[in-house]
């Protein structure tokens, strides 16, 4: 992402105060398919609270995010709420993907392309794979996010192959969003 991006973000969550107040659909979409206990990376979820909701769920939790500002937040809410969760900083455009084997990777409105073959390499055997991001047909609701942050119609299939697709759909939310969203295993 480099220091400009890390910069916004900073300063987006800065602003914020505590990152974001709610999660994003992954938890309800991946809740009934994750384990009991094991290791999960939460992908760029430095402002989200889902990373909450998984450590309460019994996974080891670790997020990784290029913003430190959102990290920081992440690791306030996480002692408020008397959860353990680990952070690291990364930016994912430029650094590896954190090395698993992870039994459960998340991500949640962050689209890096080129990321998706390391996120299926640092899947554990019948590791979940969990997405939730908006396609380019949000773009005739919404200018936000712009065209090269969406996937197009059904890109997530060929991004996650050879994984096992257990849930894919993409259509409109109840967040006024159109999402992709895709459960695959390892």
């Amino acid at each position: 992402m480099g220091a400009s991006d890390r910069d916004r973000w900073n300063d987006k969550w800065a602003e914020r105060g505590s990152g974001t107040s709610h999660g994003s659909q992954l938890v309800e979409l991946v809740g009934p398919h994750l384990p009991p206990s094991g290791r999960l990376l939460d992908i760029a979820g430095g402002g989200s609270t889902n990373s909450l909701t998984f450590a309460r769920l019994g996974l080891d939790v670790t997020v990784c995010d290029v913003s430190d500002v959102g990290l920081i937040q992440a690791r306030q809410r996480a002692l408020s709420e008397d959860v353990i969760i680990s952070t690291i900083e990364v930016d994912l455009d430029t650094d590896p993907v954190p090395l698993g084997l992870w039994d459960a990777i998340t991500v949640a409105n962050y689209l890096n392309r080129a990321l998706f073959p390391a996120l299926v390499a640092e899947l554990a055997p019948g590791g979940i794979l969990a997405i939730v991001i908006a396609t380019v047909t949000n773009l005739e609701r919404s200018e936000k996010p712009g065209r090269r942050f969406l996937l197009e119609t059904s890109e997530i299939l060929g991004l996650i192959s050879p994984l096992d697709v257990i849930h894919h759909s993409e259509e409109w939310r109840s967040n006024n969003r159109h999402e992709c969203h895709l459960i695959a295993k390892r």
